[in-house]
């Protein structure tokens, strides 16, 4: 074995070099190489340039039977004939399906598929139905022909009145079912089913049967008149509901298509028990709402034209559940057929139209397909009517609270006063607002209440003041005055003597002291010297006890105003002043948001009183008006 050699510094050195490793370039051979100058190209001129003849138009390629059999194929390409000019202005280009194709490619995204999009033919049905809501319905043809079920009708022809013995039931899914899709024991099942249902009788089945069932009726209207198919389909839907529920939210589209295209009125009468649900799952749900005339009716524009849920407010209770329930729509059933309604007219909704595809996601047939356009009243669309009647589900709630003695209530501004008396004529006949009953005297009330009948005792007796009975008084009163001096002067003996000698003047000074006692308060306008100190006194004491007792009642108020922080009350007063922007002032400062601060303040005060004391408007928040001047009474 030969030994190995030891490495050197340059093969560390090349260790390194990763070209090293790469495979060789192949070198390129002479005869290969591509020339990249620039050529210069007219277009347009057949003249022959120097140093060579034009190139020939290329010929129309010719199918291989019309050649002639005498010439062979190699002679054909190597003497190419020549035809003269005329006859190249005249010849018709034929394009072959790969140029077409390629065409198709070339053009933009957007303009193929424009170029495919089924165009609407004109309506061959124009029709106005009886109805408040639909005014106009156009039916109209699919200009798109497809061919995917057309064999769907030829099968269902042929087996429209075929029926089958008693089978055992046999299992079948298909997301579009056909006959075609169906095996023996299928069918059989199928027609034995199909003749109990014709019959009114639903056994167990799966839902592509149904499914079938339903496309069979939607495409032979010439098997099966439309009233009877509405009938049948209809039959089916209550039938099989309740085991699957997806059949609410096709038929629900199916039986509107159906009815407009064959002129058939909405079966509101049929579908009342299932009337909400079938509104919530449908697309047009005015074609379901068209019942003016009705309670239902009124229910369902209640239901599907508001902004506002009633039944989430936090005032809706177990307990309280019937009462709002019970008065909100007996409410609107009253605006509703008096105001909002007028001879079959809805007022104050939008004029509305729209393209409905006939039919979407079913099994449909080419002759089936209709584009229907319909125009119509909305509700559901309508941005002012649903601010009516939101605001009238919103003043309707205001009431109930009110009958329950809630003091918060939501704002209401979009109903006239015409809207207001009518909805208070209700409430005030069925549901009279809580009378508030007076509180139960207290000790300190009891004693306020004895001191004023003492006060009126002392009150000025009624008649004309006059200047004359004003120094008949003030004459009186002197003497009386004298009197009173003079006995606290002498002594007892010297009054006992001046009593004896001078009882006629005792009796008159009697008789006047009595006189002053009447025109006591009459003196007081005219005379400024005449005052009575003993009463006026105990009046006064009378009022500050009452004052003071008033600031240790501990009132609910006083103790929010005592339990909030000095942002809230900033905020509070700045409100109570009219600042409606109050919140957002005090949080700015207080690096908050306005929300939270106006969350703080009501939950305490809900803590403490049991509601919120303020609320938000357009311009930020305000007071509640039940509440303004109790808070304002203790903000000072």
């Amino acid at each position: 074995m030969s030994e190995k050699k030891p490495l050197s510094l340059d093969d560390i050195d090349n260790f390194w070099d990763l070209n090293s490793l790469l495979p060789q370039k192949r070198p390129v051979s002479p005869r290969r190489a591509v020339n990249i100058d620039t050529v210069e190209i007219e277009v347009g001129n057949d003249t022959p340039r120097e140093g060579g003849a034009a190139i020939p138009k290329r010929e129309p390629r010719q199918p291989a039977a019309d050649m002639p059999r005498s010439q062979p194929q190699s002679m054909s390409q190597s003497q190419p004939q020549s035809h003269p000019a005329s006859a190249d202005n005249t010849q018709s280009r034929i394009t072959s399906a790969r140029d077409e194709n390629r065409r198709l490619r070339e053009l933009p995204l957007k303009m193929r598929a424009s170029q495919n999009e089924p165009k609407i033919l004109e309506p061959y049905l124009v029709y106005e139905p009886d109805s408040s809501i639909i005014k106009r319905v156009s039916v109209s043809k699919w200009q798109t022909r497809y061919n995917f079920y057309e064999k769907f009708r030829s099968d269902a022809a042929r087996l429209w009145n075929r029926t089958s013995g008693e089978c055992e039931n046999v299992p079948f899914f298909s997301y579009i079912p056909q006959y075609n899709q169906l095996s023996y024991t299928q069918l059989k099942w199928y027609l034995c089913w199909r003749e109990k249902v014709r019959s009114g009788i639903y056994p167990r089945c799966d839902y592509s049967y149904i499914l079938l069932y339903i496309y069979e009726i939607l495409n032979c209207p010439d098997l099966i008149e439309p009233k009877q198919g509405l009938e049948k389909l209809l039959d089916i839907w209550f039938a099989y509901r309740g085991a699957y529920q997806r059949i609410d939210n096709y038929l629900g589209e199916w039986v509107c298509d159906y009815c407009l295209i064959n002129q058939l009125p909405c079966p509101t009468g049929r579908l009342e028990p299932i009337i909400k649900t079938v509104i919530t799952a449908a697309s047009f749900k005015e074609f379901y709402m068209d019942t003016p005339a009705s309670c239902e009716g009124a229910a369902n524009i209640l239901a599907f034209s508001s902004n506002y849920d009633w039944r989430s407010s936090r005032y809706v209770t177990a307990e309280t559940l019937p009462v709002f329930s019970k008065h909100i729509n007996r409410a609107f059933e009253k605006i509703y057929g008096e105001l909002l309604s007028e001879d079959g007219l809805i007022t104050n909704a939008s004029p509305a139209e729209i393209t409905r595809d006939a039919y979407s996601g079913a099994l449909c047939v080419y002759d089936m397909k209709r584009s229907i356009k319909v125009e119509y009243i909305s509700y559901t669309r309508s941005t002012k009517f649903r601010f009516i009647v939101t605001d009238i589900i919103k003043y309707c709630e205001n009431r109930v609270r009110m009958a329950l003695g809630i003091k918060a209530r939501l704002k209401v501004e979009n109903l006239t006063d015409e809207m207001r008396a009518c909805l208070d004529e209700y409430f005030d006949r069925e549901l009279p607002a809580k009378q508030k009953k007076p509180k139960a005297k207290s000790a300190d009330d009891a004693a306020r209440e004895a001191e004023r009948e003492y006060e009126r005792l002392y009150e000025p007796v009624g008649g004309e003041l006059s200047l004359e009975n004003a120094l008949a008084i003030e004459r009186d009163s002197w003497s009386t005055t004298e009197i009173l001096t003079n006995a606290l002067v002498d002594s007892e003996t010297a009054s006992e003597n001046t009593a004896v000698t001078s009882a006629d003047e005792a009796v008159g000074a009697e008789i006047n002291s009595a006189s002053m006692s009447e025109t006591l308060e009459q003196s007081k306008v005219v005379s400024p010297q005449v005052t009575v100190n003993e009463p006026t006194d105990d009046i006064q004491t009378g009022k500050q006890t009452s004052d003071h007792t008033d600031e240790q009642t501990g009132d609910e108020f006083a103790q929010l105003i005592a339990q909030l922080d000095a942002n809230s009350l900033d905020a509070l007063k700045l409100l109570a002043s009219g600042d409606h922007s109050g919140i957002a002032k005090v949080a700015a400062n207080a690096s908050m948001l306005a929300d939270a601060l106006a969350d703080r303040i009501n939950e305490t005060s809900f803590d403490i009183i049991g509601d919120s004391i303020i609320e938000p408007d357009a311009d930020g928040y305000r007071l509640i008006v039940d509440y303004e001047e109790d808070i304002a009474k203790w903000l000072k």
